[in-house]
């Protein structure tokens, strides 16, 4: 009898952990390989304006511009977005390739210079490294040639496995014919050969699918930084010509609303390489409209356990929370908008730590590529206000939990806004700058002198300048990252 119950208490334990629910992880690892025409620039920009999708590396191919050329408009492109830790490395130069266009996309200003430079690795280097030390599986976007990819064939053929599959845009796959692969077709058919997945993107020569003027207003009147980059660049004299003409196909940005909505692609495979599929046909009008939402802030990719979207309807909040909505979701998306409200909930006040608390673990999350409830952390925010808020918005915004038992206090003495985040055999230190602090504890001083603690001026003075760090402090400037070795 009692072995039966044994027996019987094992099986309910084991279905109980089977019964819990995986953790959440974003939806793409990818590296990109680009040859850096105008059409690049977009489908760059929408993936670094996602969450969701987490860039390892940026290669450059020659085809559109010089793998030189192109570093320059990448790396200034990263530093519009506050990316600047995205390694960037160039291919090898193709006798004989240098196309009608080159001069145009030359002519283009990307961004602000970033006095970067390329590092000292060459793509096929930064690609094998990357996919030696990934501990899953990358998606290749592959937006240009593919001569890294063939190199990669070629001589580390054993690393194919660590590719979950190649993205490519090409103009056809019945029969290989367009741009990329006239580039280097050699390489093209290296890859084809492999066994690596490979899907194919085309925009199937419709004269419709078109970044245009339409497109072009919207980003005009959205704040976010994807749509000021993107105005920035297509609103230069010799850019806005072309675009008035209609003559900017969606073609990259395709591939990129593949990763990210690929119920919107007929795909079929290739009957005689069933690890090769392409798109049949699209539809436009939804790829139009998700562009759009992406462009706004209105795009949004959840997971919830209860909403089955997080709201963000005016009436639904307090009168001061009203003014800072649209702003906020414009400016840092809706993960951040989501966790902020939900700490401060939680929190049971609106307080400056606690929405640094939030804005720190949706940075960490960035950082590392991983949804809610991947992360490890250690805070060292002590337990007692003002600091030991900021733990709160770690918890809520990376899921880790003392009832998950993946956040746990620093034994340190002193207390400080910083946190260690861990994630498999991977260390990274984040904290409050010094100036920002130094803001903080000044206006904390100053409500307690004018009200005392236990005056609510002193709580309605806390409330109005969490509010006011909410929507000024970018999480991707208010903080100070360290690598641990």
């Amino acid at each position: 009898m009692k072995k039966a119950i044994v027996l019987l208490l094992i099986t309910l334990t084991t279905s109980i952990l089977k019964a819990q629910p995986l953790p959440v992880k974003l939806n793409h690892t990818v590296i990109i390989d680009t040859d850096c025409a105008i059409d690049d620039m977009r489908a760059i920009s929408l993936m670094l304006a996602r969450p969701e999708i987490s860039i390892k590396a940026i290669l450059l191919s020659d085809g559109s511009l010089t793998p030189f050329d192109g570093s320059g408009k990448v790396l200034s492109l990263l530093n519009e977005f506050n990316r600047i830790d995205i390694p960037v490395a160039g291919g090898e130069l193709l006798l004989g390739v240098n196309p009608p266009w080159r001069e145009f996309n030359n002519g283009i200003n990307w961004g602000k210079p970033s006095g970067r430079h390329l590092d000292g690795l060459k793509a096929i280097d930064r690609l094998t490294e990357t996919l030696k030390n990934s501990a899953e599986k990358i998606t290749l976007v592959c937006i240009g040639p593919l001569t890294t990819e063939g190199q990669l064939v070629t001589r580390h053929p054993e690393l194919l496995t660590k590719i979950d599959r190649i993205v490519w845009y090409n103009e056809s796959v019945k029969p290989l014919k367009g741009f990329n692969y006239e580039c280097d077709k050699g390489a093209a058919e290296l890859v084809f050969k492999s066994t690596v997945r490979i899907d194919v993107i085309s925009n199937l020569n419709n004269e419709d699918a078109l970044f245009d003027t339409l497109m072009l207003n919207n980003c005009k009147k959205s704040g976010t930084p994807l749509a000021k980059t993107l105005y920035n660049v297509h609103s230069q004299p010799v850019v806005l010509e072309k675009l008035k003409q209609n003559h900017f196909r969606l073609c990259d940005d395709l591939v990129v609303l593949y990763l990210t909505n690929p119920e919107l692609f007929g795909i079929n495979p290739l009957i005689e390489k069933l690890n090769v599929r392409y798109n049949k046909d699209y539809d436009l009008q939804g790829i139009q409209e998700a562009i759009s939402d992406m462009i706004s802030g209105a795009y949004v990719t959840e997971r919830n356990v209860v909403f089955n979207r997080f709201p963000n309807q005016r009436e639904m909040f307090n009168y001061d929370v009203r003014d800072i909505i649209d702003s906020a979701i414009a400016l840092y998306g809706h993960d951040e908008w989501k966790a902020n409200v939900m700490t401060d909930e939680f929190h049971g006040h609106l307080g400056v730590f606690s929405i640094v608390g939030a804005k720190m673990g949706i940075k960490a999350r960035e950082i590392f590529g991983v949804g809610p409830d991947m992360l490890d952390v250690i805070t060292y925010a002590g337990s007692k206000p003002p600091y030991s808020c900021l733990t709160d918005g770690i918890q809520v915004s990376t899921g880790a939990t003392l009832g998950m038992g993946t956040i746990h206090p620093a034994t340190d003495s002193i207390s400080q806004p910083k946190a260690v985040f861990k994630y498999k055999g991977r260390s990274v230190t984040i904290s409050l700058k010094k100036e920002y602090l130094s803001k903080v504890d000044a206006d904390i001083n100053e409500g307690i002198l004018k009200f005392g603690l236990m005056d609510d001026g002193y709580w309605k003075l806390i409330r109005r300048n969490a509010l006011k760090y909410w929507l000024e402090w970018d999480r991707n400037k208010i903080f100070d990252i360290s690598e641990i070795r």
